[in-house]
């Protein structure tokens, strides 16, 4: 019986053998060689950590010091001064702030307005920001004002003339006030006698009505009505 066993035990022995290979003692990881390779993958952790967050805030700060709308290309510019970001990354920065402002209620948002991104206080506080600059006098825009600014923003471009056959009066005056403010820019000439300039809106007016983009304008049951 003893025989037998013993006999079994060589066949389990030879059987192992042949089926793992050997490995050179040389290629065998020892403990140091783990704990290196644990220790640099923790480094990389860290240095990955250590830049999103640095990140992040040289983000924040520039939306701080930015009274205008900041484009992307411009944030891109002044991160990769630190650390060349991938475009996808950076934008998932700028998400995780928005993330982060919304679930910390703070009193200010991270929104995209006129193809840039702006920091702007909550809609519940106005009424005590309107208090902290009740006596500053802003000027507001009159009825006329605001009508040719909305002809201009769903018609452009467009020229006085034009303008001025859609409400049936004078805009000379008015369309210069609107150039003055920035709200609209002088955007071409159009090509029939006299070469009138042809008007469209600025990111002044998207800054304005806190629009992205003219995408985000109410849309009108007449809006692609041909001009008369």
């Amino acid at each position: 019986m003893s025989k037998e066993i013993n006999l079994f035990d060589q066949e389990i022995k030879t059987d192992l053998s042949t089926k793992l290979p050997h490995r050179p003692q040389s290629e065998q990881p020892g403990l140091p060689g783990i704990l290196e390779n644990i220790h640099s993958a923790k480094q990389a952790q860290q240095q990955e950590k250590f830049i999103r967050q640095h990140a992040k805030r040289i983000i924040e700060a520039l939306l701080f010091a930015s009274r205008d709308p900041l484009p992307f290309t411009k944030i891109r510019e002044v991160v990769d001064s630190f650390q060349p970001l991938k475009p996808r990354l950076l934008r998932d920065l700028i998400l995780e702030l928005q993330q982060e402002y919304l679930s910390q209620q703070r009193a200010f948002r991270l929104e995209e307005i006129a193809q840039g991104y702006m920091l702007r206080t909550c809609e519940e506080y106005s009424l005590f920001i309107d208090l902290l600059h009740r006596n500053k006098r802003a000027e507001k825009l009159s009825q006329a004002s605001a009508e040719v600014l909305a002809i201009i923003a769903y018609r452009q471009p467009i020229t006085r003339p034009q303008i001025e056959a859609i409400r049936g009066v004078d805009c000379s005056g008015i369309v210069q006030n609107l150039l003055e403010r920035q709200l609209i820019e002088s955007i071409g000439r159009l090509e029939a006698p006299g070469r009138p300039a042809l008007y469209g809106i600025t990111k002044d007016f998207l800054k304005h009505f806190g629009l992205r983009d003219l995408g985000q304008l109410p849309r009108l049951v007449e809006q692609n009505k041909p001009l008369e």
